[in-house]
């Protein structure tokens, strides 16, 4: 039985760990919406974030001396509270402060920008991990680590559904931190309050009522916005379950960003008419129409120029078409229209229609859910929607006048890919590079199309487009392209490791400089750690490599994870919960066991492939896409959950020492898996591959704690 002074060391505990949780879930998406991030930009912050929370879980070791811990737990729950809302105000507010505004950020920005943005948080809650695991632990007279460590996970999966099920449907990011801020400064007033420090209490309670109505009836997410968006009015602002929704107001143009990247702006004529008209041209009569994503920018417009009888528009996210029909009007009112709310992807599984052309208007594949739009196996599933002379347009960045290595290789891999499943394809080249596929013929004759189909178009014409000049710009990007012959898979995204290399060749980055300075540092630790903590070191390497691997996965089957990054990581630490408290209980506490515990998670990794290449047949089931996706993270959690509370047992010294070195070696490697698994494996090797190499890499480690603890 705990007394109340532990009760209220175990509820901050249990804050703690919702306060992590969402105060993780929100940084992310704040960094990916700010430097238009991507899977490599996940990878940098998680690292990071374990880095920093690992350096304060070790030095936190040192403060074991102070004798009245209450004074370094209190001010730190209550820091805990406060620098979320000065972290993400920082975000937003330094951004075109320290970067010129439509500079790109460079890795090495972003790096060190999240570092030190990061730094007190993650160091912080480091350290009052470490301070309870030793505080409640002299004051039960045994080692309760796992039971600490127990809770946490508790309190994060409390914050994890609380926050993806409450916060992201109804309230804005700052009203979401002041609400963890009003949580943490309670809990320390509750913990002044059982030490008889009574006054201090009142006086905390009432400076906490006081921050929160301040901070409540004060709108910061505009604020902040209006700071990130420079000379631009911010007209709307959402986080929806798909992503968070931005339109902003220049003039009279009205300018879309989903998660910071530009979606589209409106009245963009020479954009509108280029996204339609050079593939619908190409078919003599266009009946059934396609278009995926774009509609609000005003190609809808420019389609229903055809004598078209259906146009479905593809959107995955209703808020687009809600605020975009309110503020653009581009949205008719014609029977030939059909909004459809839906993953494309899972559409194009569904639906029994064929059609004659499909526009795809997506950004470039600068991350994995752009991607898989791009993959020979979304390019095999659309065709078998298309009639026999359907023409498919899809686009990259212009190339202008010069084809660089990297660019060069990015429209070599797209055109490999699409002709592997298309008889023709051409690139024309204008605003952006569009690539026509068809298995009928195709022309570079556009302006002499538009004439002979009496297309009315201001842009698109004779008067601005020369016939011959497309036909020489689009063969000398055909020539310089001609030599390279790789395809683009859902599970090995080539083009978005193209898209990597390409944005690092702007900042003269070395692509395995990089690896090397990331690798070499962390292969110094693990061959200092004992072996118990190179166990958890792996485990951790594992967990979130696997982890990132299930994120992305679900990218590519179900097309978004906005909501579901949150989620995935809830039911990890719900994994590491019942590992740690429960699961514990019922195993023998010996090195054979925490060997066995190591092969397992490697026999999970190896498995796991299999089940995801067998859920690309389930992709109209959302039900059992989702429940896989949440067992499979669950017993990842479960394994690591069991794995790190052997770990504590099985060392003997001090409590503040096992927990410090304990908790800082998995997090260490947790950072290594985040970073390695986004940089490198994942775009270099594939998703598959990355599972097995993990598998691999853990039944090895089993085997090495083995024999190095067959006599203990």
């Amino acid at each position: 039985m705990f007394t109340k002074t532990e009760n209220s060391l175990k509820y901050s505990i249990i804050i703690l760990g919702f306060t992590t949780l969402v105060t993780q879930i929100i940084l992310l998406r704040e960094f990916l919406t700010v430097f238009n991030g991507n899977e490599l930009v996940i990878g940098i912050i998680l690292a990071n974030w374990m880095l920093l929370t690992a350096g304060g879980t070790f030095i936190g070791k040192y403060f074991d001396r102070v004798g009245e811990k209450m004074k370094i737990v209190v001010p730190s729950q209550i820091l805990l509270g406060i620098l979320p809302i000065i972290v993400v105000f920082l975000i937003y507010y330094l951004k075109n402060l320290v970067l010129p505004v439509g500079k790109m950020v460079s890795l090495t920005e972003i790096f060190i920008g999240s570092l030190i943005l990061l730094l007190p948080f993650c160091f912080i809650s480091g350290v009052l991990f470490t301070i309870f695991c030793s505080w409640l632990s002299s004051l039960q007279n045994t080692n309760i680590i796992n039971k600490v460590y127990a809770w946490e996970a508790f309190g994060s999966i409390a914050g994890g559904l609380v926050f993806n099920f409450i916060f992201i449907f109804y309230l804005k990011t700052f009203f979401s931190l002041t609400i963890l801020m009003m949580l943490n400064l309670f809990a320390a007033g509750f913990i002044l309050f059982t030490y008889n420090k009574k006054t201090a209490s009142y006086i905390l309670s009432a400076i906490t009522i006081l921050l929160t109505i301040l901070l409540m009836t004060n709108n910061i997410d505009r604020k902040a916005l209006n700071f990130l968006y420079e000379n631009q009015e911010v007209i709307f602002y959402k986080d929806t379950p798909y992503g968070n929704i931005v339109v902003t107001k220049t003039d009279d143009q009205f300018n879309f960003f989903e998660n910071g990247v530009s979606v589209f702006s409106s009245d963009n004529i020479i954009s509108n008419e280029e996204n339609v008209h050079y593939a619908m041209v190409q078919h003599a009569k266009p009946e059934n129409v396609l278009l995926i994503s774009g509609g609000v920018a005003g190609t809808l417009n420019e389609i229903l120029k055809y004598n078209i009888k259906s146009l479905d528009y593809v959107e995955i996210n209703p808020t687009l078409i809600e605020i975009g029909e309110m503020l653009t009007g581009n949205l008719k009112d014609d029977e030939r229209i059909h909004i459809i709310n839906q993953d494309a992807r899972i559409y194009l599984a569904k639906t029994e229609k064929s059609y004659d052309v499909v526009l795809i208007n997506l950004p470039d594949p600068s991350n994995v859910q752009l991607n898989r739009y791009y993959t020979l196996e979304f390019f095999e599933k659309l065709k078998e929607k298309l009639n026999s002379k359907a023409v498919i347009s899809i686009s990259l960045q212009s190339t202008k006048n010069y084809v660089s290595k990297e660019a060069g290789q990015i429209h070599a891999t797209l055109f490999s890919t699409l002709k592997l499943v298309f008889k023709n394809v051409i690139i024309i080249p204008g605003e952006r590079n569009y690539f026509l596929s068809s298995d009928d013929n195709l022309s570079y004759a556009i302006s002499s199309l538009i004439i002979s189909k009496v297309i009315e178009t201001e842009y698109v014409n004779k008067f601005y487009i020369d016939d011959y000049r497309i036909a020489e710009e689009s063969r000398l990007i055909e020539d310089a392209i001609s030599n390279h012959e790789k395809i683009n898979y859902d599970f090995k995204p080539l083009i978005y490791f193209l898209q990597l290399k390409y944005w690092l060749s702007y900042f003269g980055h070395s692509y395995y400089l990089l690896g090397l300075i990331i690798f070499i540092p962390f292969l110094i630790i693990i061959f200092r750690l004992n072996i118990i903590n190179f166990g958890l070191f792996v485990t951790g390497f594992s967990a979130s490599s696997i982890e990132i691997v299930l994120i992305i996965a679900f990218q590519v089957i179900y097309g978004y994870v906005y909501q579901m990054m949150g989620i995935i990581i809830t039911f990890f630490m719900a994994g590491l919960g019942i590992g740690s408290y429960y699961l514990i209980k019922k195993i023998s506490i010996n090195h054979k066991v925490f060997s066995i515990i190591q092969y397992l998670i490697g026999i999970i990794s190896i498995l796991i492939p299999l089940i995801l290449l067998g859920l690309q047949n389930y992709i109209s089931s959302s039900f059992v896409i989702h429940l896989t996706f949440i067992i499979l993270i669950m017993i990842i959690g479960i394994l690591t959950g069991v794995q790190f509370s052997l770990a504590t047992k099985l060392r003997v010294s001090y409590i503040s020492t096992i927990a410090a070195t304990a908790y800082s070696s998995d997090l260490l490697g947790s950072a290594v898996g985040a970073l390695l698994s986004t940089a490198f494996l994942i775009p270099y090797l594939g998703l598959i591959k990355v599972l097995l190499l993990v598998g691999i890499i853990n039944i090895i480690a089993g085997l090495i704690i083995l024999l190095k603890t067959k006599n203990r």
